[in-house]
């Protein structure tokens, strides 16, 4: 019974299998022959490794599918087998566990479950441009082999295209490199006959010795446009009509559009010489019904016309005897005439490009790197060189002729500034002036052939109608949404009938998307309208190409809009860049087979990432990184030695090692940076500018005509910036070429990225614009006012941070920020600003400083860095008036508040008010000239009275924390227009300054040079100090009257760029992790700096709080920016000989170490030939007085860096050690055991004698030199005073001869004395020097050392200029602003940008950078 029941299930018979009603003997419903009967095999259970068994069985290669549901359609006869049960490794299908073989029709089974197969085949073309070409390729039953280039013959090929339905072979190409992975080689060679129905049937023979004698891979090209003749009258010849075999029938083909460029093709390959002419006439055979309407685009020197790009998609019907006709020369060595290409042809005359004769003419054009052939840079080939045309004069009538010369319809646009990237090789026409008429484009009047003054840069492109492009239309996927073909200038969908698999995979191919696809009918009813462009698309396996499959004509509506394609590629592949902060830089990772994975290092160079870049539409590459600089990834490896000539259009199209095979591990990681497709330039940062986009080779701008606010909403969101909240145009073009981009941007403000925006090119090829446009993006866009949930015109003040709704913190919100919620809101003006109830935990906790007058609140200035968290429920609140025309009681600002009453702003009414407070020339909101508006002028503060509560106030109304200073005489420059208040007199508790009690409303005596300003707690200030360094250093950032230093954590490469940016050094930066600890101590003000793209300062960055101590000392951030140079002075520059040379190690300031400033740092001199001459020189120079010792060997300790100078030879009398003679700068053969040395007799300034036992030192003027002076001087005067004398003695001999003479005398001695007692009192502290005329009241006056100033008033005397420039106000020493260098001082700096300080050399030089504002610097 058991052996009964083992044979019910297993037959020792090997089935005879076939796959019946597929597209190939390899693809259909699985039959079995039982008692010479063939029966089906039902798919109960079906799995892949039954089909896997089948394809094997039948040497149909592997598996790939087994579809349902009458894939095949349904069987006829008996069902032989109800399941089979394979495990996927057995050679036959009667290996497997399989039921009795019986008819199951009588149990119930239908042929509606009829099991199918589809199997990849034993042969395939791999590698070429599709399933049609490439390289021949066998499977083994575990993998593919390639085949080798030995012995493999033309029968072979031509029994292998049939097989795969791919036409005829017309071409088999050998030597093709094996690939790398294995370098295997199939062990037999095919000794086809021709005739055999597939390869598997061809008798083979094993390689002689086991191995195949090869070069390499063998390559096979199949075409459907295989065969071509000319006929008439039914007999072949050399001229005729022209007909082709198509799949085994003879077509004609349709005249339009049919070229002698293509006509020459078929008399080369026919052998039948050139072509003469392609005339028309009744004398020719009239076309059959099928006309075929495939349009060829030859440039004339191929060699079949297979060869040539072909189009076929909607082309339209050929009319009736409208068939391509050529007549050729019949002799391939007939000469032609010249072609005369220097004269142009008459303006008037329509060439007829279809009737003229051939000439002998080797040029030809072509469209290059537009994606097909009816689109790209215009180039043309002539001596053997292709070359490009300028676009100098270039125009729609030039395009026109190349359009109808390559026969790609009419022209749309004519592009330049090298649109589809810049050629090479010779530039042969410029300012080229087509009338349009002309055959040749050559043949238009020009500079001359290869005359011109142009570059690469400026390549001349066309558009033409028949240029075709495909896209996909989603939201979110790469590779599935509506189908859209660009056609005629406009972007249309595509239908959807009757589009086999064979179609869809063809699109899917194209798209790169993979190698098969699905129509998706369950997608609803798209919006909106478009062209229905095309339908009735059949694409056959020997189309490359969608362009190339036939379908209905073009028209406008091909179908109903439910008939719109929607596919989904299968296993499609995507591209991304992650973790590099946007869309366009980051590791490069693929999506291949369900899997992420990424792209190993290895070779990995600019033209791979050039690829990347592309595909992405992220414009240029910028870099191509390595070593997981981007991070290391997860999962698959996919590919590895990527090679790509930076022309593919997807990377995976480029060579390498083969998908999955590689020698790597993520620490090898390959990654891009791109410009980005489009960029927002000349703005305050990456987010607000002009709008430009990248050609593939130049920035270019956006013009300003039709440009769209979503488009602008887009461009925001692809930046990282928010949204838009300003779309401004006419602004002037760059003056460097005033090119604009040549296509209108018609977003609908939901796609991801620009690049996917549908486009047109603009009307006549030229944009119509007044400028270029500009955008602004900010992430304080939305603003709304809650109260129970419900948005009005008071409650809760919430802004949409990045997609999510924040409450704003109340502390520092003022009515002024209030009014401007309720202006954009269109809620009227702001009553008060209450308390509001408790909010959320996440309270958003940047402060705005809005004047009042802003229409919304993301034009205020605002900062985050620092700002303390907010309090639980402590949000900001207000109520607005509700009605823009309300009325508002008047503010009475004559009335002065009680002096002790604390100003409640948060509760008081709103009145109507339109003065205004500012500071102005300070560097940021928080620092300035006070300024006032009144009745639409601004206007000054007085400093007469100025003082620190005076200063409170003003603070306090700002919103700037703590006064820290009130600085007088016009300390941040003077103002202009009125001074509107003087002698003010605050108590320090007013709201508004101006109700404080003062002389009156615009009543003073004062000038602009009296200007009040303040210095507020919340003032800021950045600056980077280093010894030898511009924009590089120890980062520090002033704070409520103290410079203290910045912690590096986290501080990615946005924070980095912003604050290198704001300092002036360039775009981007670094931190500095190796440098030592930073001596002294100082605060440590605020760390967790976390920057946006969309601030334009480092003020506006959120961070930590202000603490003193936020961090430990090797924390502090030292950043080296893009900008960094070495220092020109070590101090402030301009500098002189004396700030380079300085003493080091000395008990003095006036002895020690010789050290030079040259090249950015300080080194030392060596003491080879020091004497005291040299030591006088620097003594000198240095203003220390006379040299007494000129010390060597390092006295004074050993140096570090350079040793700048040997062998200085000085003669003692130099001004400069700089002017003595010495070896070239830094050549020298010492170390700094020799250093030189120097102990000079004074000090800089004036200095207390020196101590017992020493001799005094003596002035600097009693050198040698000096004294030398001295004698030469007092021998001078004993002579003048002989003479002197003697000629008074003379006079008064000669006083007698007359009175006149000795009244003249007298007169002349009176006059001498008077001069010369003038000049004797010059400075008295009893003379005035400085009266000023009347009409110069705002004239700077100079004091004399020892006067009082000349205003009195009721001010307090000034005191007189310090050494170090600062000078002294009744509140305290100021503020003094230089734009050019700081000079801090060192350790605690608490009061040195209020006292002035004098600092070390160490903190020279260095740049500072304050709230909203370019660079400042102190001193």
């Amino acid at each position: 019974i058991l052996l009964k029941s083992f044979l019910s299930c297993v037959s020792f018979a090997v089935l005879e299998l076939r796959l019946k009603d597929g597209a190939h003997r390899c693809e259909g419903r699985v039959e079995v022959k039982h008692q010479g009967e063939w029966g089906t095999v039902e798919d109960m259970d079906w799995s892949l490794e039954d089909a896997s068994v089948v394809c094997r069985q039948l040497g149909c290669g592997a598996a790939i599918g087994f579809p349902r549901a009458a894939y095949s359609g349904p069987g006829l006869g008996p069902i032989w087998l109800s399941y089979t049960s394979c495990e996927g490794v057995e050679s036959t299908v009667s290996d497997c566990r399989h039921s009795n073989i019986k008819d199951y029709r009588n149990d119930s089974s239908s042929h509606d479950w009829d099991a199918r197969v589809v199997c990849s085949g034993f042969v395939r073309l791999a590698g070429g441009d599709g399933p049609c070409s490439g390289r021949v390729e066998v499977y083994s039953g575990e993998a593919w082999i390639p085949v080798s280039d030995g012995n493999f013959t033309f029968p072979t090929a031509q029994v292998i295209c049939a097989e795969l339905g791919c036409g005829k072979v017309v071409s088999v190409l050998g030597h093709e490199l094996f690939r790398e992975s294995d370098g295997q080689v199939w062990a037999e060679e095919f000794r086809c006959e021709g005739e055999e129905p597939e390869l598997w049937v061809c008798p083979r023979v094993p390689c002689p010795g086991g191995t195949c004698h090869h070069i390499g891979a063998a390559q096979v090209v199949c075409s459907a446009y295989s065969e071509v003749r000319l006929m008439t009258n039914g007999s072949s010849q050399c001229e005729g009509q022209v007909e082709m075999n198509i799949s085994g029938r003879w077509r004609v083909l349709c005249a339009s559009p049919w070229s002698l460029a293509n006509a020459n093709v078929v008399c080369r390959q026919l052998g039948c010489g050139v072509a003469i002419s392609t005339p028309r006439g009744p004398h020719l055979l009239e076309g059959g019904d099928q006309i075929l309407t495939a349009r060829f685009h030859c440039l004339g020197a191929e060699s079949f016309l297979w060869s040539c790009p072909v189009t076929a998609l909607g082309g339209p019907d050929c009319s009736h005897g409208n068939t391509a006709s050529v007549i050729c020369s019949g002799n391939q060595t007939q000469v032609l005439p010249q072609c005369s290409d220097s004269m142009a042809e008459s303006a008037g005359s329509e060439a007829s490009v279809e009737s003229a004769p051939y000439c002998s003419d080797s040029r030809q054009l072509r469209l290059v790197d537009g994606g097909v052939p009816c689109a790209g840079r215009v180039e043309i080939l002539d001596q053997g060189s292709w070359g490009t045309i300028c676009d100098d004069g270039w125009d729609l009538d030039d395009a026109r002729v190349v359009c109808r010369q390559l026969g790609c319809g009419e022209a749309l646009n004519a592009t330049a500034s090298a649109h589809f990237g810049a050629g090479s090789g010779p530039i042969w026409l410029d300012d080229l002036n087509c009338t349009g008429n002309e055959s040749h484009v050559w043949r238009c009047p020009s500079r001359g052939w290869g005359q011109h003054d142009c570059r690469h840069k400026q390549d001349a492109g066309v558009i033409c109608s028949e240029f075709l492009a495909l896209r996909m239309v989603s939201e979110d996927q790469q590779c599935a949404g509506w189908l859209e073909v660009f056609y005629n200038g406009t972007w249309g969908s595509v239908c959807r009938s009757p589009m086999e698999d064979i179609t869809v995979s063809m699109i899917c191919r194209q798209l790169g998307c993979g190698d098969s696809g699905t129509l998706n009918s369950s997608v609803g009813l798209r919006e909106g309208s478009r062209p229905r462009w095309v339908d009735g698309i059949r694409c056959r396996k020997t189309d490359t190409s969608l362009w190339q499959c036939p379908s209905d004509p073009w028209n406008y509506t091909s179908c109903s809009p439910k008939e719109e394609a929607y596919i989904l590629c299968a296993g499609s592949r995507q591209l991304r860049l992650v973790d590099g902060g946007g869309p366009c830089a980051g590791r490069v990772e693929i999506l291949n087979q369900g899997s992420w994975g990424t792209i190993c290092d290895y070779s990995w160079n600019m033209k791979d990432a050039h690829v990347v870049c592309r595909q992405l539409g992220c414009g240029e590459a910028l870099d191509a990184t390595r070593s997981s600089s981007f991070g290391a990834g997860s999962g698959p490896i996919w590919l590895d030695n990527v090679k790509c000539t930076g022309k593919e259009s997807h990377v995976w199209r480029c060579p390498s090692r083969g998908w999955g095979k590689h020698y790597c591990d993520h620490s090898e990681d390959a990654g891009v940076i791109c410009s980005g497709f489009v960029r927002l330039a000349g703005g305050d940062g990456p987010c607000s500018g002009r709008v430009e986009v990248h050609s593939g080779e130049a920035w270019t701008p956006v013009s300003d005509g039709n440009f769209t606010f979503p488009t602008a909403q887009v461009i925001c969101a692809e930046l990282g910036c928010g949204k838009a909240v300003s779309v401004l145009g006419q602004v002037p073009f760059r003056e460097s070429d005033g090119r604009v981009w040549a296509e209108e941007f018609r977003c609908e403000g939901e796609e991801p990225k620009l690049w996917w925006c549908p486009r047109v090119p603009c009307p006549g090829g030229t944009c119509h614009h007044s400028g270029a446009v500009q955008i602004a993006c900010s992430v304080y866009t939305d603003v709304r006012l809650l109260t129970n949930g419900s948005s009005q015109c008071e409650g809760q003040v919430e802004m949409n941070i990045s997609g999510r709704w924040r409450a704003l913190c109340a502390s520092h919100w003022s009515l002024a920020n209030a009014n401007v919620v309720c202006r954009q809101l269109g809620c009227g003006v702001a009553i008060s600003t209450p308390n509001g109830a408790e909010g959320s935990d996440q309270l958003w906790k940047a402060r705005f400083h809005c004047s009042g007058t802003e229409s919304f609140l993301w034009k205020c200035p605002v900062t985050a860095l620092g700002v303390p968290d907010c309090s639980h429920g402590n949000t900001a609140s207000v109520i607005c008036s509700g009605n823009q025309t309300q009325v508002l009681p008047q503010c009475d600002h004559f009335v002065s508040e009680p002096a002790g009453s604390a100003a409640s702003e948060e509760s008081a009414p709103y009145c109507s008010d339109s003065r205004q407070l500012r500071l102005v020339d300070g560097g940021g909101p928080c620092a300035g000239r006070v300024e006032i508006l009144d009745q639409g002028s601004w206007g000054t503060i007085c400093d007469d009275g100025w003082d620190l509560d005076d200063a409170r106030v003003v603070c306090r109304q700002l919103g700037c924390g703590e006064a820290l200073n009130a600085t007088g005489y016009a300390h941040f420059g003077a103002g202009s227009g009125p001074i509107w208040l003087d002698d003010l007199n605050c108590a320090g508790n007013e709201s508004h300054v101006w109700t404080c009690p003062s002389r009156g409303w615009g009543q003073h005596d004062c000038r602009h040079k009296e200007d009040a300003g303040v210095i507020c707690s919340e003032f800021l200030a950045l600056r980077m100090v280093s010894e030898d360094q511009e924009c590089a250093g120890w980062l520090e950032v002033f704070y409520n009257g103290t410079w203290g230093s910045v912690c590096r954590s986290p501080m990615d490469d946005v924070t980095m760029s912003i604050i290198c940016r704001q300092l002036g050094c360039g775009d981007s930066g670094s931190l500095n992790t190796s440098v030592g600890l930073r001596e002294g101590s100082r605060p440590r003000w605020v760390d967790l700096i976390q920057c946006r793209k969309t601030d334009t300062s480092l003020w506006q960055c959120p961070s930590g709080p202000w603490k003193y101590s936020l961090c430990s000392p090797k924390e502090e951030a030292y950043i080296s920016c893009a900008g960094r140079r070495p220092k020109r002075c070590p101090t402030a520059a301009p500098c002189t000989d004396r700030e380079k040379l300085r003493l080091r190690g000395g008990d003095s300031e006036c002895s020690g170490r010789v050290e030079v400033w040259h090249s950015g740092s300080w080194g030392t001199v060596c003491d080879d030939s020091w004497s005291l001459a040299e030591a006088e020189v620097v003594c000198q120079q240095l203003g220390c007085g006379q040299a007494l010792e000129a010390v060597q060997a390092a006295t004074f300790g050993p140096g570090n860096g350079s040793i700048w100078l040997d062998e200085v030879r000085c003669g003692g009398r130099e001004s400069s050690l700089w002017d003595c003679a010495a070896e070239p700068w830094g050549q020298s053969d010492c170390k700094h055991e020799e250093d030189a040395g120097v102990r000079c007799s004074g000090v800089r300034t004036t200095l207390p004698p020196t101590t017992a036992g020493t001799s005094n030192s003596l002035p600097g003027i009693f050198s040698l030199p000096g004294v030398l002076c001295l004698i030469l001087g007092a021998l001078l005067f004993l002579v003048l005073m002989i003479l002197v004398t003697q000629l008074l003695r003379w006079r008064a001999e000669r006083r007698a001869l007359s009175s006149y003479e000795d009244a003249l005398a007298e007169a002349v001695y009176e006059e001498l004395d008077y001069v010369l007692t003038q000049k004797e009192g010059l400075g008295s502290p009893n003379q005035r020097t400085d009266v000023p005329a009347e009409n110069y009241d705002d004239a700077e006056e100079v004091p004399v050392p020892g006067t009082p100033p000349t205003s009195q008033g009721s001010k307090e005397e000034v005191l007189p200029e310090k050494d170090d420039g600062m000078r002294s106000s009744q509140t305290g020493s100021c503020l003094n602003f230089s734009r050019e260098a700081a000079d801090p001082g060192e350790g605690e700096e608490s009061l040195w940008l209020l006292q002035g300080k004098k600092g070390d050399a160490g903190y020279d030089d260095v740049e500072l950078s304050a709230l909203g504002t370019s660079p400042v610097t102190f001193s």
